[in-house]
């Protein structure tokens, strides 16, 4: 095989691409569909992220591979050029190549145009740049195997328009075979093949950042199995059918698609995966493996899972039994890993049960319509008389923090102590009653580290030593004296505070907003802290709100509930997508030259109202661009004898109906801020993977639509007037007159 002759044809198909309008027509549909899909998609979410992209991409290829590829071979049948391509010294073999690589580079133009699409987000948000590799990469691979696809069916035909439908057919199958509503209409033995064998869900796990060697080896396998297809349409012509030649052919195909559905298969059994992501989401961190090789005592770790589990809850299977299998190699020993199913018998049934794992429902589609099956997806781990149980596992990204946190909980002798401060009969401060709720739910994360507890400081009481860290949740009215040289002396003994200021009393319910008057302010300012009376709003990222009459509810902006972000790249609030901080004020330094560290703070579009509050929700809210800026919300401090201080300048984030909100992270940041005060961050990196969508904020509306036509108009342009310079110029070469 002779690489020169191959490159030869790449470049003369190449020519022939673009010295046709027809190219420069299907670049500027893709570009089209495809900035315009994402970014209304990408707008209305306000998430710096790649994925509405790559979940629509399978679907434009899917019309897009079939017309760049069907003229391939057809065309070159049609003309008869195929004879003359082969009177040349060129092989079959180098043919397909030659055409199948022109293609794929042809295609991988057409990806290569939608780079601007992230950097123009970069404009107005943190990229995972990881991920984004491994969404390229994988669209490649996809683009390797369609490509093929695209190659055999312009084999088989004469006609592009018959080799683009049967191309187009084929490619259907491929990707719609992986998707949930396809795979719960085939009966439910077949859906782990059907799975296998689908382009759509080997490409949906390479979206994540994470190579696999089975998705790889399946995209190879992919392409050779069709462009050996190919090379039997191509060669098979120039054959008689009663030869021995043509049966060795014919034989030789067989065998060599025999081999790549067999590589498909062993690929995927075989382990191997390169995490691309920023934080290594999907590798163990160092963390775990430092805690898993300083156990004391082994470790097992039983995964219950039943054979044939529902489609929704398939795709997580492999994650769970790989980071288990993680566990496993990077504890040198001290992890043993054991896989059960309960068709495995009467006693494995029984074991199940006895385990605490719970069997859950689901519907497959039978023979005679939808059926109720059972199924289990849970584990154990055993520590010397110990048992934690996850009785279902739901989701698996953050599978490796309640993993490493259950194994902690177990190994640890003593574990460390956290006080809320609570009303004494004297006072009334720490945590004020609202509609809000209380604090159970994070109370319950606390506890999965920590023994939480209260603390009631009355007249000439210190703070107990073996607490390391005190809450000060929401305090009103006076505080008396004693208790405030309590905390102060726990401080300068070194322990720590998280300091929950509200600077301003907000009523929700009768909309109106008074100062919150208490001398806890003095305190935290002797300490470094200002908490400002100010209420702060944010016009661009913040969370919406239900409004309107019982039965015609509609939801709407509500710029008091922010939705702030990482201020720092400290390891508190390091990878945590967004907190909602509701009726937030901002929280400074109380002198000029003191530093405090930043932690949350709003986007540079917040505002603060500083008299005539009104907080009720209003579409049309009047506001001075001019006055807009970023506020810092919570900050901390470390002082010499080893004691630390957060403050921030709200106290609701963190009760019931906030930490509940979908996609934020408060309980995560408020776990964080307890493992900084409490000097024990072991945990801390693991719980920062399990990362929320990135928020996605422009500095300016005008750059916000400059990146949006750019890609939708200004990239189309480009191209057409690209085109039309080569076209025309091709045309005046085509036209001029040469001596004889």
């Amino acid at each position: 095989m002779n690489s020169s002759r191959i490159r030869a044809l790449v470049k003369k198909e190449l020519n022939s691409y673009f010295d046709s309008p027809s190219a420069y027509v299907l670049f500027i549909v893709w570009l089209v569909a495809a900035s315009y899909f994402f970014f209304r998609a990408a707008f209305l979410n306000n998430e710096a992220s790649l994925r509405p992209l790559f979940e629509l991409l399978p679907w434009l290829l899917l019309f897009f591979v079939p017309a760049a590829t069907m003229r391939s071979l057809a065309a070159e049948k049609k003309d008869g050029t195929l004879e003359v391509l082969l009177s040349h010294p060129i092989s079959e073999a180098e043919v397909i190549i030659g055409k199948l690589v022109a293609n794929v580079v042809f295609i991988l133009i057409a990806l290569a145009l939608t780079l601007p699409i992230p950097v123009g987000l970069a404009f107005g948000g943190r990229l995972d740049i990881g991920m984004v590799v491994g969404e390229y990469l994988g669209a490649a691979f996809l683009i390797v195997g369609l490509a093929s696809v695209g190659l055999f069916a312009s084999s088989l035909s004469r006609n592009q328009t018959v080799a683009f439908i049967i191309s187009l057919a084929i490619t259907f199958l491929l990707v719609a075979s992986g998707m949930e509503y396809v795979l719960m209409a085939i009966p439910f033995p077949l859906t782990a093949v059907v799975r296998q064998m689908s382009a759509l869900s080997h490409f949906n796990s390479m979206t994540r950042g994470v190579i696999f060697l089975g998705d790889t080896v399946y995209f190879a396998a992919l392409t050779l199995a069709f462009a050996t297809l190919s090379y039997f349409g191509l060669k098979q012509e120039r054959e008689s059918h009663r030869s021995s030649r043509y049966k060795n052919l014919r034989l030789g195909t067989g065998l060599m698609i025999i081999v790549a559905v067999l590589s498909s298969l062993i690929g995927t059994a075989a382990g191997g995966r390169v995490d691309l992501t920023s934080g290594k989401l999907y590798s163990l961190s160092g963390t775990t493996v430092k805690t898993l090789r300083g156990l004391p005592d082994k470790v097992t770790i039983k995964f219950y899972a039943s054979r044939q589990l529902p489609t929704e809850v398939e795709s997580s299977f492999r994650d769970i039994k790989d980071i288990i299998s993680d566990y496993q190699a990077a504890s040198n020993g001290r992890v043993d890993a054991i896989f059960k199913s309960p068709e495995d018998g009467a006693q494995a049934q029984q074991e199940i049960q006895e385990a605490g794992i719970r069997q859950v429902q689901f519907n497959v589609v039978g023979q005679d319509g939808y059926q109720v099956k059972q199924g289990y997806l849970g584990l154990t781990i055993d520590y010397q008389n110990q048992r934690e149980a996850i009785p279902f596992i739901s989701k698996t990204d953050d599978l490796e923090y309640q993993l490493t946190r259950l194994i902690n909980k177990m190994s640890r002798t003593k574990r460390k102590k956290v006080a809320f401060l609570t009303v004494t009969d004297t006072n009334r401060h720490a945590q004020a009653s609202d509609e809000q709720g209380g604090y159970d739910a994070w109370r319950q994360m606390l506890g999965d580290e920590y023994e939480v507890t209260d603390l009631k400081l009355g007249s000439g009481r210190k703070v107990p030593a073996n607490i390391g860290t005190v809450i000060i949740a929401g305090p009103r009215g006076s505080v008396p004296p004693e208790e405030l040289f309590a905390l102060e002396a726990f401080l300068k003994r070194g322990g720590s505070i998280l300091a929950l200021i509200d600077g301003l009393d907000v009523n929700p319910k009768m909309m109106y907003v008074v100062p919150n008057r208490n001398n806890f302010d003095a305190f935290i300012e002797h300490f470094g802290f200002k908490v400002e009376p100010k209420l702060l709003f944010d016009t661009r990222a913040n969370q919406p709100i239900n409004a309107g009459s019982p039965g015609n509810t509609f939801s709407l902006p509500y710029p008091f509930w922010m939705r702030v972000g990482p201020a720092s790249d400290d390891l508190v609030v390091r990878d945590v997508g967004s907190v909602v901080i509701p009726w937030g004020q901002p929280v400074g330094p109380a002198k000029p030259g003191q530093k405090v560290i930043p932690l949350l703070a709003t986007t540079q579009f917040a505002g603060a109202q500083t008299k005539d509050f009104a907080i009720a929700p209003d579409p049309n809210m009047k506001v001075d661009q001019g006055q807009l800026s970023q506020f810092l919300v919570a900050g901390a401090r470390k002082f010499k004898g080893g004691g630390r201080m957060i403050v921030v300048g709200d106290s609701d984030f963190l009760r019931d109906r906030f930490i509940a909100v979908p996609e934020s992270q408060n309980g995560a940041f408020g776990v964080n801020a307890v493992d900084w005060l409490i000097q024990d961050s072991s945990l801390t990196e693991i719980r920062a993977k399990n990362t929320q969508a990135r928020m996605l904020v422009f500095p300016s509306e005008t750059t916000r639509n400059m990146v949006r036509y750019i890609n939708l108009i200004g990239l189309p342009l480009a191209v057409a007037a690209g085109g039309a310079i080569r076209l025309n110029r091709r045309r005046r070469l085509t036209r001029r007159k040469y001596a004889a």
